[in-house]
């Protein structure tokens, strides 16, 4: 599993400025993606597209990257026609949408790296940036809540830091989750209060809908 590649990567994108640019969490979930070959994934909350140049570059036979800003959108775009090509770019596709509407999109994966910071830390957060990371809720887990209440796709596959209790939530209609990987890496000075040395586990986990 090789992280420091994808942050690599990363700091390569280009990105519009209110765009959420590849953290060290958006790494390890690109890092995972190597099983894609074959498949069709969703990189929800695209961003720039670190994810999407993962699953593409693993073979997925297409990506939908949604989000519900389209300068993500147009930055992940250009990103895959620089990384990948024009092959990339017939693989992908582009959808403005929030995640309430997840559900009529089917998919073998979906993958996220949901806003987690418990609300709590958000005053630490640059203004300008707080739109970027808000939605996690008191414990950090609404986004990844809301994700998973709302996607139709077979498989979930979601980060969380390691100081969240992902582990005792529990989901209607989707398994008990699995630790697809996990590594330490560094956090963003906003999590400091809680984090104090600005480097801590995260982990990748999976979740898998339920037969019914």
């Amino acid at each position: 599993m090789d992280i420091d590649r994808w942050v690599a990567v990363g700091r390569d994108l280009e990105s519009s400025p209110a765009v959420h640019r590849p953290s060290s969490f958006s790494a390890l979930l690109a890092a995972t993606m190597g099983d894609c070959e074959g498949k069709v994934v969703i990189d929800a909350g695209c961003g720039a597209g670190l994810v999407t140049l993962a699953a593409l570059s693993a073979g997925a036979v297409h990506v939908v990257a949604q989000d519900y800003d389209p300068a993500a959108l147009a930055d992940t775009a250009r990103n895959v026609e620089r990384f990948i090509g024009p092959d990339g770019r017939r693989r992908l596709s582009l959808w403005e949408a929030d995640w309430s509407l997840l559900g009529p999109m089917r998919a073998d994966l979906l993958a996220v790296n949901p806003p987690q910071r418990p609300s709590s830390l958000l005053p630490e957060v640059d203004p300008e940036l707080r739109h970027l990371h808000a939605g996690g809720g008191q414990d950090g887990l609404d986004g990844m809540r809301l994700v998973l209440a709302h996607a139709g796709a077979a498989r979930v596959r979601t980060t969380a830091a390691g100081v969240l209790k992902l582990a005792d939530a529990e989901i209607p209609g989707w398994s008990e989750p699995l630790i697809v990987a996990s590594a330490e890496i560094p956090y963003d000075p906003a999590w400091r209060t809680i984090v104090p040395s600005l480097r801590d586990r995260v982990s990748v986990w999976e979740f898998e809908r339920l037969k019914t």
